[in-house]
């Protein structure tokens, strides 16, 4: 059980990483590209990164979710 209490841990610090990373990322270049009157520019990368921070997000909040469930957290925890 210990194990796996890690094993979630890593996973989900990876996860917050990761998505805070592509948002970071989405958000910048979109700057970026308002910066320079590059409107596609900021519409792509959108696109492009979007959906693999969206799902990276969801599943770094299930891991978490899961986590209070095998940690035995109470509400306010």
């Amino acid at each position: 059980m210990e194990l796996l209490k890690k094993i979630l841990s890593v996973l989900f610090v990876c996860g917050v990483f990761g998505f805070m990373a592509l948002g970071t990322i989405i958000v910048a270049v979109q700057f970026y590209g308002i910066i320079v009157a590059n409107g596609a520019l900021a519409i792509n990368i959108s696109k492009a990164l979007g959906k693999p921070a969206f799902i990276i997000a969801t599943v770094t909040g299930l891991i978490g979710f899961v986590q209070g469930y095998i940690n035995g957290w109470e509400m306010g925890d």
